[in-house]
């Protein structure tokens, strides 16, 4: 069975007004431009992507539960692994997360800057911060996240968005909510890309 990180890892992924805007905007085709899909984050090949793209992809910002981490749990090894393997290469790393803080990233700190104190996404503020803690231009930084609502927020600043599949695992009544509305924009994204330049597999 699975531990729990740290049980004073409070979410701050209450309903917000900016959310709730960004419930609506998401029926815009422009608010759902997805960069490149991914099956599992530690799929992820910066160089392919380069490549494929035409960007210079230097810097990545990444979301943490259900996406390199199931929800409220520890970092999956293999993703540990993977952001030790994107750094030792040069990628700059920083994990912009919901949540606070907690004993979970201990594995990856020597790898990642930590930034859970933010204005949470899809701030827009918050997201322009991300990316100086980053010091790179918005250019060469993309954001790596599990869903729309928050995740995808990073368009609004420039910075494109990777979509991942959400790892999941057991989920109570208020996440298969959440989960429900999720895989609803992510049908909207789809959509939308049959009207506009598919994104990347990889």
């Amino acid at each position: 069975m699975e531990k729990k990180s740290d049980q004073k890892d409070n979410s701050r992924e209450g309903l917000t007004v900016l959310k709730l805007l960004q419930l609506l905007r998401l029926f815009l085709p422009s608010y759902t431009k997805t960069l490149a899909r991914l099956d599992k984050f530690k799929n992820l090949d910066i160089e392919k992507l380069n490549k494929l793209s035409g960007l210079e992809i230097k810097g990545i910002l990444l979301d943490t539960d259900d996406c390199i981490a199931r929800n409220h749990g520890d970092i999956l090894p293999e993703n540990t692994e993977h952001i030790k393997a994107l750094s030792e290469k040069g990628i700059k790393i920083a994990i912009y997360s919901n949540m606070a803080k907690s004993n979970r990233y201990e594995p990856i700190e020597k790898y990642v800057k930590v930034l859970t104190n933010l204005p949470p996404k899809p701030s827009k503020k918050g997201f322009r911060q991300a990316v100086k803690a980053l010091g790179l231009p918005e250019s060469q930084v993309v954001m790596i996240g599990d869903n729309y609502i928050t995740d995808s927020g990073s368009i609004h600043i420039g910075v494109p968005f990777i979509k991942v599949e959400p790892i999941g695992g057991d989920r109570g009544i208020v996440m298969e909510a959440y989960d429900k509305l999720r895989n609803l924009y992510d049908k909207v994204s789809k959509f939308h890309d049959k009207f506009r330049k598919k994104p990347i597999n990889l």
